[in-house]
């Protein structure tokens, strides 16, 4: 069973997301189904896209950037998979930050899971999904659902992205929605990270550490963002 019982959001409600109105074409724009804090999509987000069987270095860029975003009340905006996603709303969570959750199925089928239950608060989260409320998982609503990340994000952050799937397919989008793609950049960018390389030939943008906090570079991000602060790397490496 979910905490509480889901509303809807229908698109006639002032509070719809525009953004999410011109994601379906001819097809007649779907109610929300929601959980948890709706305010959150009034909040600047960055959405966070990789593999669920990212290395132990991409896993620990996201919870970097997703920590460092969430000091300037930037919402994290992420799918609810194993691996990158989970890495980015736990470390948001537990640093004070927002994060909205976007399921590719039924919100019917919501649980909080272990690994993000000591951090959860429902004032920091919303749960989204505009799928009918049985509907199971399927990689064709996979594949539609990083389409809505993309939508409700200022900017769009690919950890580790394979030469073909979803994270890929998402990195693509954001090009196409002409958001700021920004993709981590690795020395090695081979095997799970391929996708990383043909992202940044594309038009994305490299996303890399700083020499001296060793934290991401996430300067350009903010700026494009409309922060005019400089980054919070040497307050997190105090």
């Amino acid at each position: 069973m979910t905490t509480f019982e889901p509303k809807r959001l229908e698109p006639t409600d002032s509070r719809y997301p525009e953004p999410m109105r011109n994601l379906f074409g001819a097809l007649a724009t779907p109610d929300i189904w929601y959980l948890g804090n709706l305010n959150l999509l009034r909040t600047k987000g960055v959405g966070f896209c990789g593999s669920r069987h990212a290395s132990k270095a991409g896993l620990a860029v996201a919870a970097d950037c997703a920590t460092q975003l969430s000091q300037y009340s930037i919402t994290v905006v992420s799918g609810y998979a194993a691996g990158v996603d989970m890495a980015s709303h736990e470390a948001a969570l537990a640093n004070g930050g927002n994060t909205i959750i976007v399921l590719p199925e039924g919100i019917d089928h919501f649980r909080i899971k272990k690994a993000i239950k000591q951090v959860w608060d429902w004032q920091s989260v919303l749960v989204i999904s505009y799928f009918p409320r049985p509907a199971v998982w399927r990689p064709d609503r996979a594949m539609e659902r990083n389409k809505v990340i993309v939508a409700l994000s200022r900017a769009v952050l690919v950890l580790e992205a394979g030469d073909r799937g979803g994270t890929l397919n998402a990195g693509f989008t954001a090009l196409e929605m002409e958001k700021p793609l920004f993709v981590a950049y690795f020395e090695q960018m081979i095997d799970g990270r391929r996708g990383n390389r043909q992202l940044i030939e594309h038009g994305g943008i490299p996303l890399q550490r700083s020499n001296k906090s060793g934290h991401a570079e996430l300067r350009h991000m903010l700026e494009l963002m409309g922060s005019d602060e400089p980054p919070p790397a040497e307050r997190l490496s105090a």
